[in-house]
């Protein structure tokens, strides 16, 4: 398990198997990101090979965690292909969560839009051009 920080949302990395001998650590993590004040959390299950119910019962704790504290969880799912996917939805998962098929795909509303080649040269060209300070006008000799 690894975690990071993306557009201000916590992302945690979890792989290998989520079953009755390995949960509590990620049970552990988890609640501890959110009482430090972790709000916004994306949970990027994609490289789990394995997940039993207390797995899913660990998330669907968090979840309820972080909504008691007004906060937010994304999940991310492996592959359509993937069986761990298909036990999930067997769970309901996707009506419980918001589901994403990527980080970036969970993140995606978050990022701010490209500016296109036109749009950087004319936020270039204003920036050059001198603008007179609040309170004065601009003269034409």
């Amino acid at each position: 398990m690894s975690y990071g920080e993306r557009y201000g949302w916590t992302v945690v990395q979890v792989a290998g198997e989520v079953d009755i001998s390995g949960v509590a650590a990620l049970r552990e993590r988890l609640q501890r990101l959110v009482t430090d004040g972790c709000l916004r959390m994306v949970v990027d299950i994609s490289r789990v090979d394995f997940c039993d119910s207390t797995g899913f019962a660990v998330l669907v704790a968090t979840r309820r965690m972080l909504s008691s504290r007004d906060g937010q969880l994304r999940l991310v799912l492996p592959g359509p292909e993937v069986h761990t996917r298909k036990i999930l939805q067997l769970f309901g998962i996707e009506r419980i969560f918001d589901v994403h098929d990527s980080v970036d795909d969970a993140l995606a509303d978050l990022r701010e839009p490209l500016l296109t080649a036109d749009a950087a040269e004319t936020a270039e060209v204003a920036e050059a051009v001198p603008r007179p300070r609040e309170g004065t006008h601009a003269a034409a000799d």
